[in-house]
């Protein structure tokens, strides 16, 4: 594990969403000169507490749903598993891979056009593993609350980045549909090395970024941290509740917004009401705050499901 001192864990809570963050940028925010800025983040990427950056791309905005599996296996090897990872990994239309334990172990994520085309990629992967597949159930995801990483500092914000939303068809040419692609896997790129990359020239590649991010398809940029390394652990929570009306929704929404373990809030059309992810350094912090959902929302909650983030062997990387 790797003790983080309190002004590296300044810096990657402002480099989430905010990944492109400037050295004078983090340099304001943390009252470190930019060489030491420069200085740590390089040994944050060498140690390997940073793995990379990505744009979060706002599917919807492209004319894409996203559809969602949830999946516990049967009989599956670990030969298995490995080739299972490995077609997923290697497929465009599977945008996200985890592995996960507790009441499921695997939850992967489609970015397809409608229906027939999500339908299409399942039967695919089914026909190759649906053998394997002990339960399995699906869910599209409206809407997608992105938070800073506040348990890295342990304070209160309400800071957030949202996707979902109406489906739009804006007009897109090879060239942003590459940028799209290569931004979502190194969201960190410096502009020359894009436009090389792209055969372009920086001016051009960042009017195109500037026009992506204004029409809501690159919704920001994001650090992916090995959390890990850190002592902590990834916990999805799935929860359903007695009353679902909008303003109980709402009202729960803007409690997991301020909390300072939060990292996510989905809202999806499937088996369950409402989902949030949390980081926690042990089994208390997940029990300490189910304990302030019941106390805040007394009889709310129906019942919950909950899961170990293991590993993601694929974070909302696009293709096409």
């Amino acid at each position: 594990m790797i003790e983080l001192n309190q002004k590296d864990r300044e810096i990657l809570f402002h480099l989430s969403l905010n990944g492109r963050a400037s050295l004078a940028e983090l340099s304001k925010k943390t009252n470190l000169s930019k060489e030491v800025i420069h200085y740590r983040l390089k040994n944050l990427e060498k140690s390997g507490v940073i793995e990379g950056y990505y744009a979060v791309i706002n599917t919807y905005k492209i004319g894409k749903v996203f559809f969602r599996v949830y999946m516990k296996t049967l009989n599956m090897t670990n030969k298995i598993e490995g080739e299972f990872i490995e077609f997923l990994k290697n497929h465009p239309k599977v945008t996200w891979i985890v592995e996960v334990d507790g009441d499921f172990d695997f939850l992967y994520v489609v970015w397809a056009n409608d229906i027939i085309e999500f339908e299409k990629v399942y039967k695919e992967i089914n026909d190759k593993f649906g053998k394997y597949m002990q339960e399995k159930f699906f869910s599209v995801m409206t809407n997608v609350y992105y938070f800073k990483y506040k348990y890295l500092v342990e304070r209160q914000d309400g800071t957030s980045k949202l996707t979902g939303g109406e489906i739009e068809y804006p007009k897109l040419d090879d060239l942003d549909l590459k940028l799209i692609s290569l931004l979502s896997n190194q969201g960190r790129m410096p502009l020359v090395e894009i436009a090389n990359k792209l055969n372009s020239n920086a001016k051009l590649i960042k009017t195109r970024m500037k026009r992506l991010e204004k029409l809501g398809i690159i919704t920001c940029y994001n650090v992916k941290i090995n959390h890990r390394l850190l002592g902590y652990s990834q916990r999805k929570v799935m929860l359903n509740l007695n009353d679902i009306s909008s303003e109980t929704i709402q009202k729960m929404i803007t409690f997991l917004t301020f909390h300072p373990s939060t990292i996510y809030i989905t809202i999806a059309i499937g088996q369950y009401d409402i989902e949030f992810e949390m980081m926690e350094s042990s089994h208390q912090d997940f029990h300490n705050l189910l304990k302030d959902l019941k106390n805040n929302f007394p009889r709310l909650i129906k019942n919950y499901y909950t899961v170990i983030f293991y590993q993601e062997p694929k974070v909302g990387q696009f293709s096409f």
